[in-house]
């Protein structure tokens, strides 16, 4: 995919070269669909595990960005498989903050609420 059509999947990061947000999380929002976009929508790290973990699939966030969140997020946790529910709430955080432009089920390019 270009990425153009890459930030039409975030709700977040629309191609800046700065970050417009300055507080957590936020701003770790926005870097996590930068990364994502930056690797042309692929994500290496973490997918087969979070998959094995039983790791939530969501229907407004493509599963390459979800790892790539999940990848970042695992590097400051000791004990992955035991605090999911705190990752879990960090995704719902993310889909929550955006509501009032983005349905939280679809993708924005599909979602967008006017």
């Amino acid at each position: 995919m270009k990425k153009d059509e890459l930030i039409l999947n975030c709700r977040y990061y629309k191609g800046e070269d700065k970050c417009p947000f300055e507080t957590y999380p936020l701003n770790w929002f926005w870097d996590m669909e930068r990364v994502y976009v930056e690797n042309g929508g692929e994500a290496g790290g973490e997918a087969t595990y979070y998959l094995r973990l039983g790791g939530k699939q969501y229907p407004g966030i493509p599963l390459n960005l979800v790892t790539v969140m999940f990848t970042s997020w695992g590097k400051f946790n000791s004990d992955i498989k035991n605090t999911m529910s705190k990752f879990y709430a960090l995704v719902d955080d993310y889909l929550n903050a955006a509501s009032d432009h983005y349905k939280t089920d679809k993708l924005p390019s599909v979602g967008f609420i006017d």
